[in-house]
């Protein structure tokens, strides 16, 4: 998978609060999470040396989070969104401010996270996460499109590291 594959794949998880269970209390995604290479599933490129996603905060109204990853090479990569969970186009942007491409977020009924994107490149996302019950691990479903029409589905495994406050 390219660089811009899995920025787009990794970008899906941006912000992330579901039930655990039906009728339990949510448990919160804001914490670190670390992408699970070995359960993960990422196409035929080079996977980076690690992703570390961490969710600063989530709300309806506001909600946040950057991704720091160490590409294949050993580059360093860094990105972060911030906007609500209404399921409008919101920029993400590199640590210049530079906007490297537009997501949407949106939560399901059941409490899985829906997001859309679309890179100015012409290629765009369709993912849906969700939040293991015991609140420790994501699991995200992401199919790209190229602006060719070609299609992917990758799969990613994120660990929580720590818990937010």
């Amino acid at each position: 998978m390219n660089v811009c594959a899995l920025l787009l794949a990794v970008l899906t998880l941006g912000s992330f609060n579901a039930p655990a269970q039906t009728n339990a209390t949510q448990a919160s995604s804001v914490g670190t999470w670390k992408l699970d290479l070995a359960k993960s599933s990422l196409g035929s490129d080079p996977a980076p040396k690690s992703v570390t996603l961490t969710i600063l905060t989530y709300t309806p109204a506001s909600t946040s989070w950057r991704v720091d990853e160490v590409g294949p090479k050993g580059e360093s990569i860094s990105y972060s969104w911030s906007g609500p969970l209404d399921g409008s186009l919101q920029p993400v942007r590199d640590p210049k401010g530079q906007v490297l491409m537009q997501e949407s977020l949106s939560q399901d009924k059941d409490g899985a996270l829906r997001r859309r994107g679309v890179d100015p490149d012409g290629t765009s996302f369709d993912g849906r996460a969700t939040l293991s019950a015991d609140g420790n691990t994501i699991n995200d479903v992401v199919t790209l499109k190229t602006k060719d029409g070609k299609t992917s589905t990758m799969t990613m495994v994120f660990q929580r590291v720590a818990a937010g406050k």
